[in-house]
């Protein structure tokens, strides 16, 4: 289910492969076969994906946990539990605060 969770994750915060790939350092032949469950996901690559994303490691793999037995991605359309959604959110960084004019 992690290898789910981290598509999930890069297409939630609208990565490609090439970007996640940049982002992260993997070749994107690398993040596909993660991505589709061919390649094992090792510590490093969560801490990869951790970075890339903004978020703890220990949130993509409760995120996994939590998705496992929803909808998968099917024709290019992401299907999302709500549910996942509203992990997702809890998930996602704050925006930068910019500071206020004087």
């Amino acid at each position: 289910m992690i290898s789910e969770a981290l598509k999930l994750a890069r297409l939630y915060w609208g990565y490609s492969q090439t970007e996640m790939s940049q982002a992260t350092g993997i070749s994107q032949a690398m993040i596909s076969e993660i991505e589709r469950g061919t390649k094992a996901v090792t510590l490093e690559t969560l801490d990869r994906y951790s970075e890339a994303l903004g978020v703890r490691k220990s949130d993509l793999m409760f995120f996994a946990e939590e998705i496992e037995g929803q909808a998968p991605v099917r024709k290019g359309r992401l299907i999302i539990a709500e549910k996942a959604l509203r992990i997702l959110d809890r998930l996602k960084p704050e925006e930068p605060r910019h500071a206020e004019a004087p």
